[in-house]
């Protein structure tokens, strides 16, 4: 009789490790799925595929990876409040020391932040992610980003810095020149903001909002 509940308990064990082990597989099968689709730019089905890896394994060890995911696909389809939920609960779940995992929520949650008009969070998200690696490869992406978020504020003295900083970091940035003319610009330095719209224009050219600044200042300027 021990021998028999031995062995039916060695069973389940076995029937458990077999279903567990087949969750899984399914779960990255489908986290697999949801990358494909996001890269084909079908939103609404890796968000589909993301949820079923959740569904199958809701306290998986790198469920920080689908919520970072999910969130970016919510991001692509305007959906701020769903994306900060999920970029909020992959930094919750993200270790530590995976510092450059941590960087990469905080950019896309400041971009959710900063498309849904909290423009005080995404500064926030966007300094502390500079502050985490201010070497990182992409970080004039950050500086630009935060840039825009002080222009929203009409901190314009401190989007200029940012700017700059971003263009210290690739003097070709286009989407920087464009940004520093319109902060100069709006702060009435015609002649700076001139200068930069005109660098805007030469390295991305037949771009039409830096065509229009381009225009609009020279206008401005001849009208004076």
């Amino acid at each position: 009789m021990q021998n028999l509940k031995g062995l039916l308990l060695l069973t389940l064990v076995v029937v458990a490790a077999a279903c567990s082990s087949g969750a899984k597989k399914y779960a990255d099968d489908y986290y697999e799925q949801g990358l494909i689709f996001y890269e084909r730019m079908e939103y609404g089905r890796s968000v589909d595929s993301f949820n079923k890896v959740l569904e199958l394994e809701p306290d998986g060890r790198d469920n920080y990876k689908v919520y970072y995911n999910r969130g970016n696909a919510y991001l692509k389809k305007r959906q701020y409040d769903q994306a900060v939920y999920d970029f909020t609960k992959a930094l919750e779940l993200t270790p530590p020391d995976k510092k450059q995992m941590r960087y990469f929520i905080l950019e896309s949650r400041g971009n959710a932040f900063q498309k849904s008009g909290r423009i005080d969070a995404s500064i926030d998200d966007y300094t502390q992610a500079i502050d985490l690696i201010p070497r990182q490869k992409n970080v004039k992406f950050l500086y630009h980003n935060r840039a825009w978020s002080y222009i929203s504020k009409s901190r314009y003295d401190e989007a200029v810095k940012d700017f700059s900083q971003a263009l210290d970091r690739d003097a070709d940035f286009a989407p920087a020149y464009y940004g520093r003319a319109m902060a100069w610009y709006k702060k009435g330095d015609h002649q700076r903001a001139a200068i930069d719209a005109k660098d805007a224009v030469q390295r991305d050219p037949g771009k039409k909002a830096y065509d229009d600044l381009l225009f609009k200042i020279r206008s401005d300027t001849n009208a004076q």
